[in-house]
């Protein structure tokens, strides 16, 4: 189901080190990822709706955000709780159009997201104030069609990751939350466009136990996993 709904405010102070605001265009995202913290932390809970299915469209967010950007001091992230370039966004545009208030104005942001429809904007990416991560969780694109149902397969963010570095945007790779994978692969495959990443493990363990025991995948939820996970990659890349 989507929904479309008229907000009256977009923007919110976060404590996210890498931002002073966020702005979320959508309230649920389309991707679908059964890990999500987002399904029970934030404004989703509210809305009795399920997850990966139900989709809060801001329609009017454009607008908002126009409203609100002369007051903005500091840097902008989209987005913390759905993706800015989940599905619904090759039709609404909202965060296209974001972007361009945020170009007009040259202010800082940073882009959160494991869509390769980030690629429709790279012509208002170029010599922008704007960061890009590409979050990559697996080399293993069965792992992702599991875990991330309807999120770009991992090939297409290769692919991003790759475009948008040759057109020398400022973009970078989180490995968070760590799925199954093959991590010197992984790794290997990374450091041939980025020098370092940021790493994370699995949150909210509950939401996928029953899953990981179907697919024996139990030994990826521990915190050695992780470790060793980091320490392959820092035969590759600099883990922060």
């Amino acid at each position: 189901m989507v929904q479309e709904l008229f907000v009256k405010k977009l923007a919110t102070p976060t404590k996210i080190p890498i931002a002073r605001y966020v702005v979320n265009p959508y309230i649920g995202c389309g991707h679908g990822c059964l890990y999500c913290y987002a399904r029970f932390i934030g404004p989703f809970k509210k809305m009795a709706g399920v997850w990966g299915k139900d989709i809060f469209v801001k329609v009017n967010a454009v607008e908002i955000f126009e409203r609100e950007m002369p007051h903005l001091k500091g840097p902008i992230l989209l987005s913390s709780v759905c993706d800015p370039y989940q599905p619904l966004e090759e039709r609404y545009q909202l965060t296209r159009g974001i972007l361009e208030l945020i170009n007009s104005h040259f202010k800082s942001a940073h882009i959160l997201t494991k869509s390769s429809l980030v690629l429709r904007d790279i012509d208002l990416l170029i010599d922008s104030n704007v960061k890009v991560t590409i979050t990559i969780t697996t080399d293993d694109d069965r792992v992702r069609r599991i875990l991330e149902p309807n999120a770009s397969p991992i090939e297409e963010r290769f692919e991003a990751l790759s475009q948008l570095k040759r057109a020398g945007v400022d973009v970078s790779v989180f490995v968070g939350p760590i799925l199954p994978m093959n991590p010197e692969k992984l790794a290997r495959e990374l450091s041939k466009y980025v020098d370092k990443v940021s790493i994370d493990g699995m949150n909210y363990t509950w939401q996928v136990e029953r899953i990981y025991q179907k697919y024996g995948w139990t030994r990826w939820l521990r915190k050695e996993t992780m470790n060793a996970v980091a320490n392959a990659f820092r035969n590759f890349l600099e883990v922060v």
